[in-house]
């Protein structure tokens, strides 16, 4: 499944970004996964260089995915129907026991739509929609949608304190963009001319809803946090 092009995309983006970067941050290392919406690896780098390290970052590395996990966060919550798009969140300071977790800029922006929250990535309103399904019901949905690694079912699953692997996360995602069919990642399509059985999709949750997550997920890009 490999796309020679896009393969050799992902490797200098990856050179590019640790030679920019990486000291900065103390970075030596990293991975890049790119997925078709039915599964096909189309492009995977484990490492910046093998010969230095056999250790694929992009299979085997469990990171937190961090905000990018909020996406399956605010899915649960959609999934109840009490909530859409433009429904009036509001940003404010937010306690649970002893937690009490900050925006990254420490500030609080008040009341928003849905859709906001998400672009702009608040923590507070990521926490209150966890807290609202509750936690497990978004492990489970994150399951459902392709996510293997075991998650924590706590609040702070909603900031993506899980362990999940690049390959896992970004296979997921594209689910999203499958109108919201899960396929098993792939990169073998056939031996000696001779096409491998590919698994059926399973449709994890309805087309509609991954068509308003999915636009969603492209306001962080062009008005959010991503641009």
């Amino acid at each position: 499944t490999l796309d020679t092009s896009l393969q050799r995309v992902a490797e200098d983006a990856l050179e590019s970004t640790l030679r920019q970067s990486g000291e900065a941050f103390g970075v030596r290392q990293g991975a890049a996964v790119i997925v078709d919406p039915d599964g096909a690896v189309r492009g995977m780098v484990g490492g910046r260089d093998y010969g230095a390290s056999q250790f694929n970052r992009a299979t085997d590395a469990l990171r937190q995915p961090g905000s990018s996990f909020k996406t399956f966060v605010y899915t649960a919550a959609l999934m109840t129907g009490k909530l859409n798009p433009a429904t009036i969140v509001t940003d404010r300071p937010v306690c649970v026991g002893d937690w009490c977790p900050n925006n990254y800029n420490r500030s609080y922006s008040g009341s928003m739509p849905l859709a906001v929250a998400l672009a702009k990535s608040i923590n507070t309103v990521a926490i209150r929609l966890a807290h609202e399904v509750g936690p497990a019901a978004v492990a489970e949905l994150a399951a459902k949608l392709g996510i293997t690694s075991k998650l924590p079912r706590e609040l702070s699953l909603a900031l993506g304190s899980g362990e999940v692997t690049p390959l896992e996360l970004t296979n997921a995602l594209a689910s999203f963009a499958a109108g919201g069919r899960v396929a098993p990642p792939r990169v073998i399509e056939s031996i000696d001319g001779k096409a491998l059985a590919v698994a059926e999709p399973v449709v994890a949750i309805p087309p509609e809803l991954a068509y308003v997550v999915l636009d969603m997920m492209r306001s962080v890009v062009d008005e959010g946090t991503a641009q």
